[in-house]
């Protein structure tokens, strides 16, 4: 990752900052606004918008659909800077009923400042009253990261390129008012090279699958619950889905593995115009994986502050909540702080991870209380910037 003076740093986030207010402005004429759409951190399966709620849509499906691109400048401990550009269409398709969530179809292209590139397509839709939530998508990314090895020591990293392709599709049935419960199937390829020698690595450092084809095929069932009063910036309500995905040579994988994982998340109005937001969340890997597959801090909302695979290990626990104060209608604030670990095994915490940071935030779609958010993060080892659309978590 390229090196930044706080000055320069400070004007690329000015800089940014105006670029995606004034592009998430420009296209706050309907009621529909799009998601943060990128790849997901661990390189599993690309993150397409998640469950959009029945009266965020209906508007648009009644004026026969809407059509959304929208550039998003973005910055994660992973990629460094980013542009994204998701272009969406939401529609209700003949026979559909209006008050049923439109179905979304569309596509993404992805750039970083270090040269990787990704782009992908997307499609869900509803079926049977909303009875019924189907996804599927594909997509390709090239991107380069810096890798820890597992355990991690943020002192020490090489830098790796990995190519990956990949398919996924998701069902979804509705077995009560707010809890669904489905499928996800996951295919990808993947090619790890290596940017140095192999005379120049550091010590300490188990050298990952370089140059080699990495074929899984997984099967990951799930539950999900979710009560909140908003998808954006919810005030109320809780959401919590827990998933075991399943890599298994009879699938096609080249590795068997299982990779557990839980997260809750409350959402509480304690003033008028303050809001106390917590979550906790789980995750257990076990078997043969590759790295990339291994639960990571920095690859996800759970303690923002650290470099994306500096503490990487088969178990990972955090906790944390966040206070977001409004201050007008579209001016907020935020602070925050959590406390995690990463572990060998499944319960061992051996190592107590903090961090603590506030942002903030400008809502840049009125209609759905959507904002443009910034924070500033600190773990133990050092600092970090976020740039992105929505909360973040």
């Amino acid at each position: 990752m390229s090196d930044s003076t706080p000055a320069t740093l400070l004007r690329r986030i000015l800089a940014l900052t105006f670029l995606l207010a004034a592009a998430a402005q420009a296209s706050a004429d309907g009621p529909v606004q799009p998601r943060n759409v990128t790849f997901d951190a661990e390189l599993e399966v690309p993150a397409v918008p998640n469950d959009v709620s029945t009266g965020d849509v209906r508007e648009a499906g009644e004026k026969g659909g809407e059509f959304v691109i929208v550039p998003i400048p973005s910055r994660t401990p992973l990629l460094g800077w980013t542009l994204q550009v998701p272009a969406m269409y939401f529609y209700h398709p003949q026979g559909q009923s209006e008050q049923d969530p439109a179905w979304i179809t569309g596509a993404m292209a992805l750039y970083t400042e270090d040269g990787g590139w990704g782009a992908g397509l997307f499609h869900r839709m509803n079926l049977h009253e909303d009875r019924w939530r189907l996804m599927g998508a594909a997509a390709y990314a090239d991107l380069e990261y810096d890798f820890y090895g597992i355990g991690g020591d943020p002192a020490t990293s090489i830098p790796l390129r990995q190519s990956i392709q990949l398919v996924t599709v998701q069902a979804l049935r509705r077995v009560s008012p707010k809890v669904y419960v489905g499928v996800r199937v996951v295919n990808s390829q993947s090619e790890i090279s290596l940017d140095i020698g192999d005379d120049l690595l550091p010590p300490g450092i188990d050298l990952p699958e370089v140059g080699t084809d990495i074929n899984l095929t997984s099967l990951a069932p799930r539950v999900r619950y979710d009560s909140r009063n908003n998808e954006f910036s919810p005030s109320a309500g809780m959401y919590a889905e827990a998933s075991v995905t399943l890599g298994r040579s009879w699938l096609g994988s080249d590795s068997d593995y299982e990779k557990w994982k839980a997260d809750f998340n409350d959402y509480r109005a304690v003033t008028e115009s303050g809001v106390l937001a917590t979550r906790v969340a789980i995750q257990y890997l076990g078997g043969d994986a590759p790295f990339f597959v291994y639960p990571a801090f920095g690859a996800g909302a759970d303690l923002r502050g650290y470099e994306t695979g500096a503490y990487r290990d088969r178990f990972l626990f955090a906790a944390q909540t966040e206070y977001r104060h409004r201050l007008r209608k579209r001016l907020g604030l935020a602070v925050f702080g959590g406390v995690g670990t990463m572990a060998p095994d499944f319960g061992k915490w051996t190592d107590s991870l903090w961090s603590f940071g506030a942002g903030i935030r400008w809502v840049v779609a009125p209609e759905n209380d959507f904002s443009l958010r910034i924070d500033v993060a600190r773990g133990r080892t050092g600092t970090q910037f976020y740039v992105g659309l929505g909360e973040a978590f």
